[in-house]
Order: structure tokens, then sequence, then C-alpha cells
């Protein structure tokens, strides 16, 4: 008879319990950042002090290379240009962070969570890093953050790479949906793993390459204390203060918990930022399936940026970077060394 030792069983069950858990239990408690750096650190990993928060960031590729910085969207990390950085090592610098509220940094030490702030915040993050001249990309609301902060500081943007770009009706969109029946409890506490993959698999173009892994690190990261309640803040304050068609919270307003996407979305800039004032080099990349914004959406947004390329990729959704590494940063390098030349 085969020995089987005792404690080797009870870790089996309590994995399972805990799985199991994961996947179905609607209220999930926080996690701490230290719980999470066991599985989402490495040797790259670093953190820097910026206006009291602590910004977990990675610096890996080419020393002498351009320096390049890549920022998440929504609901998710720096891991998520994992395959970018393996196509584009070799080449470039690269500089990612976990803006304030996502991954490992967790939300602002230093006021409310706004998308203001986050410009704000990368802007102190390059230059609390001594960055500037640098090729600045992102998706979703990073694209956002990204041509921004060309607006803002154009002594630290050179060029522009926005993947599935959020223009501004996305947030106003968004935080419509992260107060289903008026209240902010559902997505502040109810979001076992299911929910995340139900996200993932709208986001993504093909859904079949929405794996455990990528599943579980979205779940993991947005349970990092204060992570859920910054989503929540950052899309409602740019509600409330932005978007004057639904700035008010009477029964009207009261809709069922709902996935983001959705055809009824426009590229319309609400704040005082516009995409037209983009001085650099800009190229746009957008996944044919994207149904959070729909490739309408990114060649409107192109048609009014000035000295902008457009690629477009099939069967792809939201996170290109994610489904087709290989294709999208082979293109990004491509336009990079093309305007580095020019």
């Amino acid at each position: 008879m085969l020995a089987f030792p005792l404690t080797t069983g009870i870790e089996m069950a309590q994995s399972v319990v805990s799985e199991t858990y994961s996947e179905i239990v609607p209220f999930q408690p926080d996690r701490t950042r230290r719980n999470l750096e066991r599985d989402y650190l490495t040797d790259a990993s670093r953190f820097v002090d910026v206006d009291g928060t602590e910004i977990h960031y990675r610096i890996e590729g080419c020393e002498t290379g351009p320096t390049v910085l890549l920022i998440h969207g929504t609901y998710s990390s720096l891991h998520t240009w994992d395959g970018w950085v393996e196509e584009l090592a070799e080449e470039f610098r690269l500089v990612r962070l976990d803006m304030p509220g996502f991954g490992l940094t967790g939300p602002r030490a230093d006021g409310p969570n706004r998308l203001e702030g986050l410009i704000e915040s990368v802007a102190r993050f390059c230059d609390e890093l001594g960055l500037s001249e640098l090729a600045v990309i992102g998706n979703s609301l990073g694209g956002a953050v990204s041509w921004r902060l060309s607006v803002d500081r154009p002594d630290l943007v050179s060029k522009l790479v926005l993947l599935d770009a959020g223009g501004a009706t996305l947030l106003s969109k968004l935080g419509r949906k992260y107060t289903p029946l008026g209240s902010e409890f559902l997505p502040r506490y109810v979001t076992p793993r299911s929910v995340i993959r139900l996200i993932l698999k709208d986001a993504y173009g093909d859904p079949s390459k929405v794996t455990p892994e990528v599943v579980r690190r979205y779940h993991d990261l947005l349970l990092r204390s204060g992570n859920r309640a910054a989503v929540i803040e950052i899309a409602s304050n740019y509600q409330r203060e932005h978007d004057d068609e639904h700035n008010s919270l009477d029964l009207l307003n009261v809709r069922p918990p709902a996935l983001p996407s959705s055809p009824d979305i426009h590229p319309n800039v609400q704040d005082g930022y516009d995409i037209s004032d983009v001085s650099v080099p800009t190229l746009f990349q957008w996944g044919s399936e994207d149904e959070w914004l729909p490739m309408s959406f990114g060649r409107e947004l192109a048609d009014a940026t000035p000295n902008s390329v457009f690629q477009s990729y099939e069967g792809v959704g939201h996170i290109p970077m994610e489904e087709a590494p290989e294709q999208t940063a082979e293109d990004a390098a491509a336009f990079l060394r093309a305007t580095d030349s020019a």
C-alpha cells in the first residue's frame, strides 16, 4: 500500500476549498500586498515612493536601447505586457508600472482616485526615475492616460502607441455600470473569479485565449486591498465630474449589473483635454472584435489625431497585446524605429 502523507492530504483539501471559494462564492475579501507579493514579485520588481504611494514597477530589456513606458488598462496590471517584454527586450529598455489603484501598487495615498490623478502620478513617477522623451504605450484606460500625458508634459513623451485606447465615454459608462442598482456594494465585494472570467471573455476577441492563469492573475490583483474601491472611484468620479448627461443619481439611472461591452459609445472627450492637441507621432492599434471600444471608435479617435497611423487586428478584442503579442509588438517596434529615423 502506498503511503500518503497526512500533511499532503490536508494541503490538497485546503487548496480545493480555497479554489472553490475564489471561483464561486460571491463575497471575496481583500488580500494584502504582502500576501500577493509571493506570487507577483520578480527579481525585476521595484517600488518607488510617489507622493506617499509605493508604486510597483519593473525596468527590463536593453539598457542602452530607446526607453519605452508601458501603461496598462482598467482591471489590469503591468503583467498585461509580459508578451511584449518577451518580444521587445533585446532592442528596447522597457519600463512598466502598476498605476495607483491597480496591481501591487494599490490606491493613492494622497487624495481621491481620479483620471487626472493617474496622469499626475505617472508624470511624477517619470520624474522620480529621471525619465524623459519616452515612447509611451497605453491600452484602454492606460491609453487615455498616455495621450493626455503627452499634452500635459510634452517633455516626457516623444511618441505614442495607443492600443484600444479609452477616450472618455468608456469611463462614464463604467461609472454607471459600477453602481448597479444604485449601489457600489456589488462591484466592491461581489467579485468571484467566475465574474472576472466573464469580463475577460467579454474583452477578448477569442474567448478561448482566456487561460486559467490569466483569470487568476486579474482576480488576485483586483482583490489587493483598496483596488476594487479605487476602480469604482476613478470611474464614478469621472462620470460625476464630466458626464453631464448622466450625472444624477435618481432612480432613472438605476441599472442592473452589466458587462462593459456596448455598441453605444463614441470618442468625444468630456474633460478639458482634446486629442487634436497631441503633437507627437502616434500609432493606433485596434482589435477588430473590440466590443468595449469598437473599431469605428478607434478610427474616429485616430482621424482627430494629427500625425497618426491606424492598424487593425482581425479576430482580436480589447486587449491586443495579450491576444496577439507577437504581431502587435512587431508593428509597434517598426513604428518606433521609423519615427526615430524620420
